[in-house]
């Protein structure tokens, strides 16, 4: 059975069938293509019976060869086993009397032989035939036939296809210049290893631009995610700057010293100074207290700065202590009973080398800065290098005279403003500006405040408290010369012992209308021309205190 579900024979196809009208049929009835019973005469396969022949099963005459006169014969296509025989066309050529092609075909097994076709003897002008409907690419049998009379040639290579080429025709050239684009020229290009050419070396750049910039973003973003995750913690360099009072609570751990050094300003990292903690084994001999120290310091050099305060052999005074609280840590680090120090500090301070403008009093002349401790020292040993060290200091900015530009009436009264910025600043880059605030209302005419300071730190000096969050009205009721909301002007006495950054603000104050300044954290404070300005400042301070959880 073939494909239509018939076996051979002379039955006429079925019009719908892919080859209708290819196949000539028998009885005389129109075939494909237009082809009637007349068209016996014209060398075709009869739909009758001429010069007796008999009829052919398949369409033909048998007995013999059938030729046509003065036509070309097209090649007849390729055949496989089981295929039916399929007839040419035939079209009507002009006549060119002896001419004809030789057919060359290709046989397959099962392939019906080629017929020859004998000559007419009275060949007639081929009649008028009705076209069937042909689809708009019509079939183009002569370059077909001349496809199969010539030699097969080699298969070429199977290429790959880039669309390059496609682009280059369209385009009129190659892809930077013109060049040949003929297969043949392709074909030499890929023999001498120049496939792809100019225009590939151009289509080579452009994506190489494009891979090293996918390639520098993976590196940056992978870098990132590298540091993020698995590089080391962000850290300062240096020693770091200015200064900034830092307190450490009793007890506290490292990752808790971190969180309070990073709050103020003096590292970058919490896990920065922790893994500087850990990696030091002396880390465990920080003590808590209040500390001045630099701002921007690396973990190692913040670790190291706490140590050298507590322990070792060196005694290390931060900026802003009180004399009552240095006396302390002199017992402290020299092992002896509580108060020894105070003491001494009261029966020797006559030979403790104060100039006469101290009136008798270490209170600002306790440098702070680093003491070596030897074994068996005393403490009027430490005593008196702090007062030596501060005698240098004032000697170098010039307190002996700089007091008089500011209004001032002594270098003490200079010393007692150094104090006022040190114990009321909590960062340096805001010394200048509480300096100006101090002088602002210390000018006669000041109607803001009517030369009061009213500076919390000297009401807390007064009652011996380091922090206590009480209202004015309360401050201004307690009586001493110390307090500032309760004695107008400066107080009797430092309330502190200032160091390098303070007395030079003291000297240097920075220019503008402040009267007013409250520091909402260690890292912010605001400062004020006008009440109603100020009173918005503490209402944020207020805030920040309930956040924090702390009283003041």
């Amino acid at each position: 059975m073939t494909d239509l579900g018939r076996g051979y024979g002379s039955q006429p196809w079925n019009a719908g069938d892919p080859l209708y009208g290819d196949m000539p049929q028998q009885g005389g009835n129109p075939g494909g293509h237009g082809q009637q019973a007349s068209q016996a005469s014209q060398g075709g396969y009869g739909q009758g019976q001429q010069q007796g022949w008999p009829t052919d099963p398949y369409g033909g005459q048998q007995g013999g060869w059938q030729q046509q006169p003065q036509q070309p014969q097209y090649p007849q296509q390729q055949q496989y086993p089981g295929q039916y025989p399929q007839q040419q066309p035939q079209h009507p050529q002009q006549q060119q009397p002896q001419q004809q092609y030789p057919q060359q075909q290709q046989q397959y097994p099962g392939q019906f032989p080629p017929q020859p076709r004998r000559p007419q003897q009275q060949p007639q002008q081929p009649q008028p035939r009705p076209q069937p409907q042909q689809p708009q690419d019509e079939f183009d049998w002569q370059a077909e036939a001349d496809a199969l009379n010539r030699p097969a040639a080699e298969p070429d290579a199977e290429e790959e296809w880039s669309g390059e080429e496609e682009y280059a025709e369209e385009a009129g050239g190659s892809f930077f210049g013109d060049q040949d684009d003929s297969r043949g020229a392709e074909r030499r290009r890929k023999q001498q290893g120049k496939k792809s050419g100019r225009r590939n070396g151009g289509a080579c750049l452009v994506i190489s631009v494009v891979l090293v910039g996918i390639l520098g973003a993976g590196t940056y973003y992978g870098y990132g995610f590298y540091q993020d995750h698995f590089g080391p913690p962000p850290d300062f360099a240096g020693v770091g700057t200015g200064s900034v009072q830092v307190d450490i609570p009793d007890g506290a751990t490292g990752t808790q010293m971190g969180a309070a050094l990073k709050k103020a300003g003096v590292v970058k990292s919490v896990d920065a100074f922790v893994k500087a903690y850990n990696g030091n084994a002396k880390a465990q001999t920080i003590q808590a207290g209040f500390f001045t120290m630099k701002l921007q310091m690396s973990a190692a050099e913040a670790v190291k700065f706490l140590i050298e305060s507590a322990g070792g052999d060196v005694l290390m005074v931060p900026e802003g202590r009180r004399a009552s609280e240095i006396y302390a840590m002199i017992d402290a680090k020299l092992k002896l009973d509580q108060g020894t120090t105070a003491r001494t500090a009261k029966t020797e301070v006559g030979k403790l080398g104060l100039p006469a403008w101290a009136h008798g009093n270490p209170e600002g002349f306790l440098f702070p800065a680093r003491y070596p401790v030897g074994k068996g020292m005393k403490p009027f040993s430490l005593l008196k290098q702090m007062v030596a060290r501060a005698n240098e200091e004032f000697a170098k900015f010039g307190y002996a005279d700089g007091y008089r530009k500011d209004g001032l009436k002594s270098p003490y009264e200079l010393l007692t403003v150094a104090s006022l910025v040190q114990a009321e600043g909590l960062n340096s880059d805001d010394f200048g500006k509480i300096s100006q605030v101090v002088y602002n209302r210390l000018k006669p005419g000041n109607t803001e405040t009517n030369g009061f300071l009213e500076f919390d730190s000297t009401y807390n000096y007064a009652r011996g408290n380091r922090t206590l969050h009480v209202s004015a009205e309360e401050m201004r009721r307690y009586k001493s010369n110390i307090n500032t909301y309760y004695t107008k002007g400066l107080p009797s006495q430092p309330i502190s012992n200032p160091g390098e950054e303070a007395l030079k603000a003291a000297l240097n104050p920075t220019p503008g209308p402040w009267y007013y300044f409250v520091s909402v954290t260690p890292t912010d404070t605001r400062f004020a021309a006008t009440l109603a300005e100020h009173q918005k400042n503490q209402q944020a301070f207020e805030e920040e205190l309930k956040k924090s959880g702390g009283n003041g």
